[in-house]
C-alpha cells in the first residue's frame, strides 16, 4: 500500500531526477555567432549574430540616393513607414544583444553559454554543445 508520505516522495525523487536527466536543455542557453558560422540544432536557445547590427543598417540603407539632402528625407520616409520602424526596433535588439555578449566576455564564435556560467567554443551543433555541458556537469569529465 503506498502512502502519502510514500507518494510525494516518490514525486520529488521523479522531479529531481528529471532535473538531472534535463539538464543544460532546461537552463539558459546562449548562442554567440555570426553570420559566418551559422549554428545548428538551437532548439530554445537565444541566439546573438555579432554581425547582425551591421546587416540592418545596410539594409536600412540601401538604394538612398547619392545626393545627402535627397538621402536625408529619404531615410526620414523610410524610418516612418512601418518596415522602417520594425528594422529601427531590431536594430536595437541587435546592438543590445552585442553589448550582452561583451557583458559575457566570449572570446570567439561559435560559443555556446548555458546559465551564463559554461562555456563550449566553436561547435556549431547547439545540441552537441549543451550534452558536453550536462555530461561535464553531471560528473561525466
Amino acid at each position: 500500500m503506498v502512502t502519502r508520505r510514500t507518494a510525494r516522495s516518490l514525486y520529488v525523487s521523479l522531479g529531481a531526477t528529471l532535473c538531472m536527466w534535463c539538464g543544460a536543455a532546461m537552463a539558459e542557453t546562449i548562442v554567440v555567432t555570426d553570420s559566418q558560422h551559422p549554428v545548428i540544432n538551437s532548439g530554445n536557445a537565444r541566439i546573438i549574430e555579432l554581425d547582425r547590427p551591421a546587416q540592418l543598417s545596410y539594409a536600412l540603407s540601401q538604394g538612398l540616393p547619392a545626393d545627402p539632402q535627397r538621402a536625408a528625407s529619404a531615410a526620414k520616409e523610410r524610418l516612418s513607414s512601418e518596415e522602417g520602424r520594425r528594422l529601427t526596433a531590431e536594430l536595437r535588439r541587435a546592438y543590445q544583444d552585442v553589448a550582452d555578449a561583451k557583458g559575457l566576455k566570449v572570446q570567439k564564435v561559435p560559443a555556446v553559454i548555458v546559465d551564463r556560467t559554461y562555456v563550449v567554443y566553436g561547435l556549431a551543433d547547439v545540441a552537441e554543445a549543451t550534452g558536453l555541458i550536462d555530461a561535464y556537469l553531471q560528473g561525466e569529465h
